[in-house]
């Protein structure tokens, strides 16, 4: 009883710590460069940016619940380290990945994620500034924050 007890228990964590398979880089990739907008009405509080299809996305909420490969798109890009990048993955690092969303055909959201450690990391999602104080579809797996600057 106990040997299939435990057998059970490794198989749950196995098929855990194999996560999501998450859409390959395309070989056209785009290298996203960080930019920076800054808040005029929020004592100028500064936050990074990427630029895709001439709309501007800034970070805006995590992960709520559980998201699957059927909810992403297409790996469209991912983030370039800049001159302050750690010395672990240098400055030719891929891993920052960035995703368009399936149920997101206008493009307000993107998802953010680290793909090479599944450990403790979850996918951010950055939101088009356009967008600020509009009602759009959030997808039911982004946390919706109560930051003043998307009211």
């Amino acid at each position: 009883m106990k040997k299939k007890l435990f057998i059970a228990i490794f198989i749950l964590i196995f098929l855990t710590a194999c996560g999501m398979k998450y859409p390959e880089l395309k070989e056209n990739a785009i290298a996203f460069k960080i930019g920076e907008y800054i808040d005029l009405e929020d004592d100028e509080a500064s936050y990074g940016t990427i630029e895709y299809n001439g709309r501007t996305y800034m970070p805006y909420s995590s992960l709520k619940g559980k998201i699957n490969k059927e909810n992403l798109k297409e790996c469209i890009g991912y983030i370039m380290e800049d001159e302050n990048v750690s010395k672990i993955t240098g400055r030719d690092d891929k891993d920052t990945r960035v995703y368009t969303l399936a149920e997101d055909e206008e493009n307000n959201y993107l998802m953010v994620y680290y793909v090479a450690s599944e450990v403790m990391n979850q996918p951010s999602f950055w939101r088009a500034v356009d967008t600020r104080g509009m009602n759009i579809n959030t997808p039911n797996y982004i946390d919706i924050p109560d930051a003043n600057f998307w009211k």
